[in-house]
């Protein structure tokens, strides 16, 4: 009897061993709770964790740069931004918050859908149209999300408008941008459409409304000007959309999630295989991932490259479009 129960305890110190041996944490970097990607990135780690045999620990950083060079510096393996930031930090964009110091060390695991970029205001403010912002208070300063300044800059050279032409009132990040907004310290805000922190302010000040972008070839064209990567779209009215209550054009850019050049092919390739797999499970988390397209998760970018893990998933499901 004693053999037997030395003998069954080792074989569950084997198989314990085993598991824990494959099971492999890895950091997922994020935006601060309240922001869109902190929720996307919530949501995606219960997935590829309960898919897969990795073991995801979500880490909030303070801002986009922080969260992009937590990975870049081996202090996350994955992170969450979109791909205009990961191209400004690869090239070391000059201007930029990377001017001068270029994150090299990341590559693309994943093209996962458009996030909807826009200028909010009260759904009765006299303020009708972007060129109307023109004179007024909005949020300014960025220190710990100065990517909102490309992305700013992005609408309000669809009507010729600059930083020059409003009245700047310094936030530190887009919680804190919408925090002021409710309290009524700016009279346009700028967030995340369909963002849950949206919701809570709409509630807040009674209704809010989003500013329509003028979709032309010349507005386009000057959008691009700012980041080549924007595009413009239209964000349709639904539960989770607050404040857009009929069709609406505003900035977009592809939201990617990246890994850094460290990890191995094989995680890789298993984190992208949960996250094609499965969905179904990723809209239960979340309505938002109804706009992500398993089918254009390897979509080509012109800098941003993808890692070889990503590539050797999307050849053997036959959607690599790349050399």
């Amino acid at each position: 009897m004693f053999r037997f129960i030395c003998v069954l305890v080792s074989a569950v110190v084997f198989i314990t061993g085993t598991g824990i041996a494959h099971a492999q944490t890895v950091g997922f970097a994020t935006l601060p709770p309240g922001a869109i990607n902190n929720i996307t990135v919530q949501v995606m780690s219960k997935v590829v964790q309960k898919n897969s045999t990795l073991r995801m620990r979500v880490l909030p950083f303070r801002g986009g740069e922080a969260v992009t060079r937590a990975v870049n510096t081996k202090k996350a393996e994955f992170g969450i931004t979109e791909v205009a930031s990961l191209t400004a930090g690869l090239t070391g964009l000059a201007g930029s918050e990377y001017d001068g110091e270029p994150t090299k060390n990341l590559r693309v695991a994943l093209r996962l859908r458009p996030i909807l970029i826009g200028m909010f205001v009260l759904k009765d403010s006299p303020i009708k149209a972007v060129i109307d912002i023109k004179g007024k208070r909005y949020p300014s300063g960025w220190s710990q999300f100065p990517n909102a300044i490309p992305l700013s800059l992005g609408i309000m050279a669809t009507e010729g408008l600059s930083f020059k032409d409003i009245k700047g009132v310094p936030v530190t990040n887009i919680i804190r941008g919408a925090n002021d907004f409710k309290a009524g310290k700016l009279d346009i805000g700028f967030f995340a459409v369909g963002a849950p922190k949206m919701a809570e302010v709409n509630s807040a000040v009674g209704g809010i409304r989003w500013l329509n972008v003028r979709n032309t070839p010349e507005t386009l064209k000057a959008m691009r000007a700012v980041r080549p990567d924007y595009y413009i779209a239209t964000a349709k009215p639904s539960p989770i959309m607050a404040g857009i209550t009929s069709p609406t054009n505003v900035l977009a850019v592809d939201t990617v999630i990246f890994v850094g050049t460290h990890v191995a092919g094989s995680v890789v390739e298993e984190f992208v295989a949960a996250v094609f797999a499965n969905k179904s499970q990723l809209v239960k988390g979340h309505p938002l991932f109804r706009a992500y397209n398993p089918k254009l998760m390897g979509k080509q970018f012109k800098t941003a490259k993808y890692h070889p893990g990503a590539i050797s998933f999307y050849k053997k499901k036959g959607i690599w479009s790349g050399s």
